[in-house]
């Protein structure tokens, strides 16, 4: 069984799932930055009050961080299941999740809830490994990061006072001399942290390979047409023309091309998915009767209803 076959659909909007996680990423930041501007500049607010908005924000832009790499980790996870490694699964977790699918996703989740509790080098480092970074993050950068994020924990769990905890993680990029110092949060230290945090991001989705972002419908079409039987007999660009990446369109949907009844449940699934026409709609009691769970077919076929999508 081929697993990569079995999320083959999901990876249909996997680019797009990924440019939009960056956008959303750099808006967040954009208005967090917009209001610590207002209030720092405004005569209606404190020392103190500016204060607290700046350690609020540490706290959000590192949030914000964290769920953009969580995010696009877990997207690839469960769209490149063959990515976990060697691992082995269980069949008592098999049977728990209900299907293998599930299960994916279940490992997926405790990978990230992992590495959550390690350190942030070892986080990056499978970051990189498991996306196959096109270049390694600067190094300086991560501990840059990985120093605010930190401070981050200490604003939340130490009143912003430096711990044990804190000079074990960050070495000698430690702000303070001693436990229970005050970390500062002045403007310096806020400016700075926005701009190693927003070039993080940056080199991060300029590594991005390319075989991801361009991870689209068209693109996942074609490639499931080509795991068939159906390539064997027909060339995809035979039957189908590609228009855009997210639109492809038959030469002509009514032409079955001799195709045995096994094939054209595989042919009408396609043409469903084009469609979206009760005309094509696949039988999929009659379907996953001439194909067996250990077919290219019926794994393709178990993708798409897992992950459905149309032109």
């Amino acid at each position: 069984m081929d697993l990569n076959l079995l999320t083959i659909a999901r990876r249909a909007n996997l680019g797009s799932k990924i440019i939009k996680a960056f956008e959303n990423a750099n808006n967040r930041i954009l208005q967090i930055e917009n209001i610590i501007n207002k209030v720092g500049v405004s005569s209606e607010f404190s020392d103190n009050e500016k204060l607290q908005s700046r350690e609020f924000a540490i706290i959000g832009l590192v949030s914000v961080t964290e769920q953009l790499l969580n995010e696009i980790l877990h997207q690839v996870l469960v769209s490149h299941p063959k990515k976990f490694g060697n691992k082995k699964f269980e069949i008592d977790e098999l049977i728990e999740e209900g299907s293998i699918l599930e299960l994916f996703y279940s490992k997926a989740n405790q990978k990230l809830l992992d590495l959550a509790y390690g350190k942030f080098d070892r986080f990056v480092k499978n970051f990189t490994e498991t996306l196959e970074l096109k270049t390694e993050i600067n190094l300086e950068l991560i501990e840059t990061v990985n120093e605010i994020k930190c401070t981050r924990d200490c604003l939340i769990h130490s009143e912003g006072k430096s711990s044990e905890l804190y000079f074990s993680k960050v070495g000698n990029k430690a702000r303070a001399r001693g436990n229970n110092e005050t970390l500062k949060i002045d403007n310096d230290y806020y400016t700075q942290s926005v701009t190693s945090l927003k070039t993080f991001i940056s080199d991060i989705k300029m590594a991005i390979p390319d075989k991801l972002l361009e991870s689209n419908m068209s693109y996942i079409f074609k490639q499931m047409w080509i795991a068939t039987c159906l390539n064997s007999r027909l060339n995809f660009d035979a039957v189908w023309v590609i228009e855009s990446s997210s639109m492809v369109r038959p030469k002509n949907i009514e032409d079955e091309f001799g195709f045995s009844s096994s094939e054209m449940a595989v042919y009408n699934l396609f043409r469903y998915i084009y469609s979206g026409s009760e005309k094509y709609k696949v039988d999929f009691a009659f379907y996953f009767k001439r194909w067996k769970p250990q077919s290219k077919e019926y794994q393709i076929a178990i993708s798409w209803l897992d992950n459905q999508f149309y032109f």
